[in-house]
């Protein structure tokens, strides 16, 4: 067992590293009877990321979220409220909102077919030429409802109709990071990419340095690749973080902080980046001066959508010193994003071997076998190497 694994013992994690580390086979990534498995038994049952509240601040907001062949939509009540519905008709299963983001006229939902009307809960308030008898009852046809989670200002949603409990699946997160205040924060900046590359290889590209040395020549500088330190191995929230190096204050182009510590970022946290995943669809990367999150969309079995948003606080947002400051953030990340995003595309393309049945792990990439693991016991396939 490797020292790492000693480390997660003394920190009470109940994790094993085996003396042989299998990478998944091949299949994982290029069978398509298996992606569709992942679209029912994780991405159809697990707490996914949605959006950020600020981003239907408003009431009568809404977004659209798409979750394989599902499509939700996520909006705030006049109440206040987030509701979210799965984007389809009761009367006879046409889409309802066809574009990403909106605003609602008035305070319903109205099928563009035959103009069915729900408010803003889902609940059926028109329902033309139908008269309510024995064989119709509009309260029997609320529009389908999605679960709903909040913390630090994320929104979560829930396709099952019996979902883990959302504090039991966050479990790790919920109460961390209470310095940066993450409910207060905004987005300050948006990057979009589109990959060739399937969903699973994004997660444990972000989860790992092993890489880092030939990869990301500007990001070892900063951090050192070998001093990851991981307290969370086991579950839908995996992570830790890295130390900056002394003399470094951020992870910029020129190695200077980015702007202001973030609302109460203190102490040992003004030296380190935290990185964790949230299985399957949020990366999460606090650091001392701003936050940094992916939110990943599969869109088929080899290929994603990545959005990759930066959160600051509002008084940063309005001081245009400190924006032209934060650039230097953003340049470095959208660099160091597009040198992951090629080698993640280079790693699918090689998957497509005949030849290559599975991989073996190093030990800087005992959290990847986790990761896997999450994965093969969501889908059931404990033998699945």
């Amino acid at each position: 067992m490797n020292r790492e694994s000693d480390h997660y013992k003394k920190r009470g994690v109940d994790y094993e590293v085996p003396p042989f580390m299998p990478t998944l086979p091949r299949k994982y990534y290029q069978s398509e009877s298996i992606y569709q498995e992942e679209l029912e038994k994780i991405f159809y049952r697990r707490w996914i990321m949605a959006c950020r509240e600020e981003e239907i601040a408003e009431p009568r907001q809404y977004l659209t979220i798409p979750v394989g062949d599902e499509s939700v939509i996520v909006t705030r009540g006049d109440d206040g409220r987030i509701y979210g519905h799965f984007n389809v008709c009761r009367h006879r299963g046409t889409r309802i909102c066809d574009k990403e983001r909106g605003r609602f006229e008035s305070d319903s939902i109205k099928c563009p077919y035959h103009a069915w009307r729900y408010d803003l809960s889902g609940a059926l308030q028109v329902a033309p030429l139908m008269k309510e008898g024995a064989g119709f009852q509009k309260s029997d046809f609320h529009l389908f409802p999605v679960h709903i989670g909040l913390w630090g200002g994320f929104v979560f949603i829930n396709l099952s109709e019996e979902p883990v409990l959302f504090e039991e699946e966050l479990a790790p997160l919920i109460g961390k990071f209470e310095a940066w205040g993450l409910q207060n924060l905004r987005i300050a900046h948006e990057l979009n990419y589109t990959l060739n590359c399937n969903w699973k290889i994004i997660l444990q590209n972000y989860q790992e340095c092993y890489h880092c040395p030939g990869v990301h020549p500007l990001l070892s500088k900063w951090t050192p690749f070998r001093g990851a330190v991981h307290d969370c191995i086991k579950g839908a929230v995996i992570g830790g973080h890295m130390e900056l190096r002394d003399q470094v204050g951020g992870m910029t182009m020129d190695g200077g902080p980015a702007g202001p510590p973030l609302c109460n970022v203190t102490g040992d946290d003004l030296k380190r980046v935290h990185y964790y995943s949230v299985f399957p669809n949020l990366l999460l990367s606090p650091h001392p001066d701003f936050v940094l999150y992916h939110r990943i969309r599969s869109e088929g079995i080899n290929r994603i959508r990545n959005d990759c948003f930066f959160l600051l606080h509002p008084d940063s947002i309005r001081d245009a010193e400190r924006m032209d400051r934060f650039q230097s953030a953003v340049k470095f990340w959208d660099m160091t994003n597009r040198e992951d995003w090629k080698v993640c595309e280079q790693m699918q393309l090689g998957l497509k071997s005949r030849r290559f049945k599975h991989g073996r792990y190093s030990e800087q990439e005992d959290i990847l076998y986790a990761l896997d693991r999450e994965v093969l016991t969501a889908l059931g396939h404990e033998d699945g190497y």
